[in-house]
């Protein structure tokens, strides 16, 4: 197998513009103004039933390989987590969304991730290193998952976190790092509805 000579100047210099362009990617992903769809960055809201909206039904592949399709969720509340490996706050709050996840599990609350602009062996690595035991999506480089959330999310809002009620539809979402106190409190009502 031949290796490229890291000591030329024009790999270098490839090197150094693949680290900034991913650099600035990054910060603009990890809760940066930098999106378009920066709407309600930094907040956290509940919706009335009344009011309301179906969340698009999502399917994938996950990190293990398995497919998931959110459909057979349906009849349970379901926090989504959307994450990426990167991101400090999402480290910081992960353990956090495992706590509330086995604090809710028996009563019939299913928790997803959507690892967000990582490659697999990254998104691996991180729930492996967070003890992270509930399923988690592959957003791939087509952000397939993320677009179909546009409006809902902000695509620049990494992490946001979101209750999807036992219909389907938006109860809750944080568009900025939760803690296990501010995701319970959100969680217990949704789950008390009949």
């Amino acid at each position: 197998m031949l290796r490229p000579n890291l000591g030329t100047r024009r790999t270098r210099r490839s090197l150094a513009v693949i680290a900034a362009i991913a650099l600035t990617f990054g910060l603009a992903a990890c809760g940066s103004s930098g999106s378009k769809n920066t709407d309600g960055l930094g907040t956290t809201g509940a919706f009335a039933p009344k009011d309301r909206k179906p969340l698009p039904v999502l399917s994938g592949t996950t990190l293990d390989g398995a497919k998931l399709d959110l459909s057979a969720y349906k009849g349970k509340v379901v926090v989504m987590n959307i994450w990426a490996s990167w991101c400090d706050s999402c480290q910081a709050e992960a353990p956090y969304l495992e706590r509330t996840y086995e604090a809710f599990k028996s009563q019939g609350v299913q928790f997803v991730g959507i690892d967000a602009r990582d490659n697999d062996g990254q998104g691996q690595a991180f729930v492996k290193q967070q003890q992270i035991t509930y399923p988690n999506l592959v957003d791939g480089d087509d952000s397939a998952l993320l677009s179909k959330l546009a409006g809902i999310v902000s695509l620049g809002s990494v992490p946001s976190t979101l209750i999807i009620d036992r219909n389907g539809a938006l109860a809750w979402r944080a568009l900025m790092p939760v803690t296990y106190s501010e995701l319970s409190a959100a969680l217990a009502p949704v789950v008390a509805e009949t």
